[in-house]
């Protein structure tokens, strides 16, 4: 009997030396393990987190270096101040430029924030950035024209040409021209007026066969030939509509409707859509650089500068 006690006391104490293991050593080591690989976890999680933020923040101040300003009033000044000098720069006549309210954008984090923290609310309600409409008008050659345009692109702070309208003057010596845009900011710090920026003299070349083309310009008048009366009178011949003496000026597209703008005859402007007769030809299809026409069985395509073949 006494090997079987002492058998079954061996157990019994392996049991109860195994139970105390597993209690005061075993589990909790295991627990504290998992807890430090969790900690350990949290912690690099943070530690992207904060540098993300980090890149976010510079990149947000990069920004506000390259914008006009940091509150509305000074953004309308600067835009005044830099468009009038460029308007002188080019010798732009009647030179305007007007600015309208801005507007603020609320951060799209809004709708998936619900109901913030208190710490949280008024990150929140605070306005994503704002932005400022601007209008420049005046009258011009056409290359000084082109240039804006291409100065206005070439800007380091943000500039968003929206709409851009012209119209021959002068037999198309001149254009009158109206440009709408947009700029955006951020609501906070100011870093200063961004420096002006001049457009290459490689983007400023792209337009100069353009310019130099003007396909506003009406062609000279030719000279009146005179007649030599006829021995017998004759009928007189019936008026032909003047094709030819239909230039086409430019196309456009307001409003999703494309417009194509015309000299007739007798140096005025107007302005056609799809549809309307010119004459006996009917505008059949209006392109980005060409207008299609439909006389009689004929179709033609009349390009930007040119007239209507008879």
């Amino acid at each position: 009997m006494k090997p079987k006690l002492a058998v079954l006391g061996f157990l019994v104490l392996s049991g109860l030396l195994y139970g105390a293991y597993r209690s005061w050593w075993s589990s909790p080591v295991a627990e504290a393990r998992a807890d430090l690989a969790e900690y350990r976890k949290q912690r690099q999680k943070t530690r992207e987190e904060i540098s993300r933020g980090r890149q976010a923040t510079k990149a947000l101040d990069q920004f506000r270096a390259r914008s006009l300003g940091g509150d509305e009033e000074t953004v309308d000044h600067r835009v005044r101040t830099q468009l009038n000098r460029l308007l002188e720069s080019l010798g732009v006549s009647k030179a305007t430029v007007s600015t309208s309210e801005p507007r603020t954008v609320e951060t799209p984090a809004r709708s998936v924030m619900g109901k913030a923290q208190p710490s949280l609310r008024q990150r929140r309600d605070e306005p994503d950035f704002a932005t400022l409409e601007f209008k420049i008008g005046g009258e011009a050659p056409v290359g000084s024209v082109m240039a804006l345009l291409t100065e206005l692109r070439a800007q380091t702070w943000p500039c968003r040409i929206e709409d851009v309208r012209l119209d021959p003057v002068s037999d198309g010596a001149l254009l009158r021209f109206a440009v709408r845009c947009t700029t955006m900011f951020f609501l906070g710090p100011d870093f200063g007026a961004p420096e002006p920026a001049s457009a290459s003299s490689e983007a400023l070349a792209q337009f100069a066969d353009f310019a130099a083309s003007n396909p506003f310009a009406l062609p000279p008048t030719p000279a009146a030939v005179v007649q030599q009366p006829s021995a017998k009178p004759s009928r007189p011949a019936s008026p032909v509509f003047p094709y030819d003496k239909w230039r086409l000026t430019g196309i456009a597209e307001l409003a999703g409707t494309m417009e194509s703008w015309w000299v007739r005859p007798n140096g005025k402007t107007v302005v056609l859509r799809e549809g309307v007769d010119i004459g006996k030809a009917k505008i059949a299809g209006i392109e980005r650089g060409a207008v299609i026409l439909q006389r009689a069985d004929q179709e033609l395509r009349v390009e930007i500068g040119a007239v209507i073949p008879r």
